[in-house]
């Protein structure tokens, strides 16, 4: 029941990744199970 109330609402998610060698933090929103105002910035 929990996942589907999370499904409606619009949540921010935040994680860090490293791709090609480079490391990024991520901010991005999920709405009904899409995501939407993906932000990558760059650390150096």
């Amino acid at each position: 029941m929990l996942w589907y109330l999370k499904q409606i609402l619009p949540l921010t998610y935040r994680t860090r990744r490293e791709t090609d060698g480079r490391k990024y933090f991520v901010v991005w929103k999920m709405w009904l199970g899409r995501c939407y105002k993906q932000e990558w910035i760059e650390m150096v």
